[in-house]
This record gives structure tokens, sequence and C-alpha cells, in this order.
């Protein structure tokens, strides 16, 4: 498959059609599922998606981590959400035609990078084909594993009420559900106080 992107206009449209519909609605992806360049990226040509993790299997916890389970972006294990457990995790919903998305990953690396093993970074690549998911995880820069609903319709009633990416949520090593964040993080402080006010993690 040949390396396409939105030009700059249709990306601007598709902007602006989600500010009109409001930018929360869980069915309704963008009328294209194409990837959206992120300009800054600066991922190395050997760039590999992150494996997933090998995970013990755990009951799930009514409430907390859904009992979901997807392929890896990029191929390997299947997930299944609910083993996401043992450590605080935050769970990010994003999609290759989403442009806060890509502006918003530096900020969850950053995050990640300062945790360490204290806090687990986990995404799901919602509503488009996983090879628009590999790609835009290369120029969006993400550092941590994600997994892969192409439709979108299991991650939707799963994480219910979801509004449309990005999305984060925040779980206790438990798998109880901490809190959520709708939209992007857009600094490094405001994910600092969010890990610290759901799961008591200073970064």
């Amino acid at each position: 498959m040949s390396r396409r992107y939105l030009p700059r206009a249709a990306v601007l449209a598709v902007l602006v059609a989600a500010l009109v519909t409001g930018c929360t609605g869980s069915d309704a992806a963008p009328g294209t599922s194409k990837p959206t360049r992120h300009l800054d990226a600066t991922q190395p040509a050997s760039y590999v998606v992150p494996p997933c993790p090998e995970l013990p299997h755990r009951a799930a916890v009514q409430g907390g981590l859904p009992d979901l389970t997807l392929p890896c972006l990029g191929g390997g294990r299947r997930v299944r959400l609910a083993d996401l457990r043992g450590t605080p995790t935050v769970l990010n919903v994003w999609a290759a035609w989403c442009q806060i998305c890509s502006e918003e990953m530096p900020v969850l690396t950053a995050g990640m990078r300062r945790a360490g093993d204290r806090v687990r970074f986990f995404g799901v690549h919602y509503k488009a084909p996983e090879k628009y998911g590999e790609l835009s995880a290369k120029d969006f820069g993400v550092s941590f594993p994600s997994a892969q609903d192409t439709d979108g319709d299991r991650t939707t009633l799963a994480l219910r009420p979801l509004a449309g990416p990005p999305q984060t949520f925040f779980y206790n090593a438990d798998g109880t559900l901490a809190g959520r964040h709708p939209g992007a993080i857009t600094s490094t402080k405001q994910l600092d106080a969010l890990v610290q006010q759901y799961l008591g993690v200073r970064l």
C-alpha cells in the first residue's frame, strides 16, 4: 500500500466538521479513515510499533478494565484489556485520522518515560485500518503498545460512554476505573495532575 496522507485542506475540513458536531460522536468517525500526518514527527526509519505485553489472565472487574480482546497493532499476540492489571494504567484511545491525537502523543510519551514501571501506558487504535495505524504510530511518535479496533464498535461498547478520540482512561492497579479525560491532554503539567489525581502517582 502506498503511503498517502490527507491534504491539509482535507484535514481542516475534518476538524471543522468535528467542531460542528461537538467532537463527541463515538459512533461517527470522520468521512475518511486515512491517516493524518504529524508534521513534526522525528521517528527514525527503523521505527517499530511497540509490541504488546504478555499478560496473565485475570478476572474482569465490573465497571473496570473491560473483558475485551483485540489484536495488537503491528502484529503479535492479542490483548485482553481486562488483563492490564497489576500496575496503574493510562489507557489512551487514538486514531490515525485524529489530528489532535498526534498533538497529544508527545505529552503521553514524555509522561510514560517519567513514569517508568510505576504506570503502564497502553493505547487502542480506533476506527481505522491497521496499516494506517502503523503509519500514524510512527508519524505521531507512539511509544507505547496499542490494540487495534478497525471498526471501533467493540471499543465503543466496552468503554461507553466513549467520546470521539482522543480520550484517556485511568485505571487503578486492581483494574477499577479511577477517572477519564475526554479530549486531548495538552501539556505535561496537565497529564501529571491527572495521573496524580486519579492514580496517586507523582510523575
